[in-house]
């Protein structure tokens, strides 16, 4: 499939926003595209303009990029008009779960494309805000177990109730407006969605760092998209995936079976963890359907 670019003109008839996308990032989009992760722009070309990668993890939870854009602006109509230009290349096919950096004008033309779209603010830039608006560092750790521990709801109000209250952050404006967005933040609530291990643009963070090593200030628009261009082949070159599996390796020995029943057609397994022999999970199975689900919805994940 050939590459396909779509832009805008700007009054004085000058570059405004500029898009493209490869055939293989379109196949890998109808493959991978269900989460999508979106982060403040970088700019690094000699006409200042913004630039956004999108990337997403594919099956071996590798990045994979979806697509660049050079935007005019960093406005909700620019933000509207990539978005609305990727899902129309894209065969019209939408993300089910789109993780951003929290910020309003990105949000708002989520919003409007993507309304059926599940949102997960980047837990990095929570962190990183909450060092900035609150001084408590007991805090800091409080407030890093909330996002990322796979608490049930209600342990989860009662763990944040009784911290807040026993530091008196009651009235910190940052720490009730954040409260108040919880559902889009912390794990309890996120819970059983599928997320592809994303709870953090550091992907994003990660793939910027990687393309200053690339592009130069003083770059043109085609020598920039020449360099993207080698950004992309060294990311589809790279196999390191067996961190991952030997991390899952490792944890498959830390648990012990405790039995297995029967409901119906569904077999249920029972096991406990090393450390924890007093909490058993349970995994159900349905060999009939082929479905599995489990406990703590990490399967789900």
């Amino acid at each position: 499939m050939p590459t396909i670019a779509r832009y805008t003109r700007t009054a004085d008839n000058r570059l405004g926003s500029l898009f493209w996308v490869d055939g293989e990032m379109m196949s890998d989009y109808q493959l991978f595209g269900d989460v999508l992760a979106f982060d403040s722009t970088y700019r690094s070309n000699k006409y200042k303009k913004p630039l956004v990668v999108f990337p997403g993890s594919n099956h071996h939870k590798q990045t994979t990029i979806f697509g660049f854009v050079l935007l005019e602006d960093e406005e909700v109509r620019s933000y509207r008009w990539l978005l609305l230009n990727l899902i129309d290349v894209m065969g019209e096919k939408t993300p089910c779960v789109v993780v951003m950096d929290g910020d309003k004008v990105m949000r708002a033309a989520i919003t409007e494309v993507f309304p059926a779209a599940r949102h997960r603010l980047c837990g990095w830039h929570l962190e990183k805000n909450c060092v900035q608006r609150v001084k408590d560092t007991e805090f800091r750790k409080v407030f890093k177990k909330a996002i990322y521990a796979n608490f049930k709801v209600e342990d989860f109000e009662e763990y944040w109730k009784t911290a807040v209250e026993s530091l008196g952050l009651q009235n910190n404006s940052w720490v009730q407006s954040t409260y108040e967005v919880k559902e889009i933040w912390a794990t309890a609530y996120l819970r059983g969605t599928f997320c592809v291990g994303y709870r953090t643009t550091s992907r994003c963070e990660g793939i910027n760092a990687y393309i200053k090593g690339f592009l130069k200030s003083t770059d043109s628009i085609l020598e920039l998209v020449h360099s993207l261009d080698r950004v992309i082949k060294d990311y589809r070159n790279n196999e390191a995936v067996f961190r991952e599996v030997k991390k899952q390796i490792k944890g498959v020995a830390t648990l012990l079976f405790r039995g297995r029943d029967s409901i119906c057609t569904t077999v249920v397994y029972k096991f406990s963890r090393m450390g924890a022999l007093g909490r058993i999970q349970k995994v159900l199975f349905d060999p009939d359907d082929k479905k599995i689900e489990c406990d703590c919805l990490m399967w789900n994940s």
